[in-house]
Parts: C-alpha cells; structure tokens; sequence
C-alpha cells in the first residue's frame, strides 16, 4: 500500500503538537490550498522542524500543513527531491535551483 500525506490541517501550535516525532516529508500550503513549499526532517525531528518554520514565519502565507511519515532520513530526502521536482513550490526557488544543477 502507497504511503499518503495527511488531512490538511491549520499551520498552528496546537496542531503541530499532535504530530509525531519521526521523519518525514511535510507540504505547507496558503489559504486557497496552493503548495507554498515541501520539506524534509529526518531522525525523529518532523514536529520539531515544522515547529522552526511556525516560528519563525520563514514561509510566508503558510496557512496549513500536510505530513507524510518515513521510515528514515534517507527516505523523507527521496521522496522529498521528487516532489519538488512534481509540484515546483514557490518557497523551494533555491532548492529548485540545486537540483537543476546536478
């Protein structure tokens, strides 16, 4: 069976303490539902990275979040250099730029 990201939820402290502590592949997304950017955290870290992005507000118009669990860093890093490649997010420009190069 295909692993599938989460229900949209809103980008908020008390939905991110829900989220487990894992790796994984996150998608945060405005209000009208568009994919602003995807990311990465390995090693146990999911909660905590999504965390850092609420904190710090680096992702501007981040309205909601989507999580997908992994079964490792490695994995989460796979999957996530796919679907920026698919979905070309706004936030991701630099990363898009990486992997252009190689």
């Amino acid at each position: 069976m295909a692993k599938r990201f989460t229900k949209k939820q809103n980008f908020n402290k008390t939905n991110l303490e829900k989220v487990p502590e894992q790796s994984g592949v996150y998608k945060l997304s405005n209000k009208k539902g568009e994919i602003q950017y995807i990311g990465l955290a390995g090693a146990g870290r999911l909660q905590e990275r999504l965390k850092e992005h609420l904190n710090e507000g680096d992702i501007k118009g981040s309205a909601q979040f989507q999580i997908l669990k992994t079964n490792s860093g490695r994995e989460a890093a796979s999957l996530e250099k796919k679907l920026i490649k698919l979905v070309n997010p706004k936030q991701n420009e630099q990363h898009n730029d990486r992997l252009s190069e190689k």
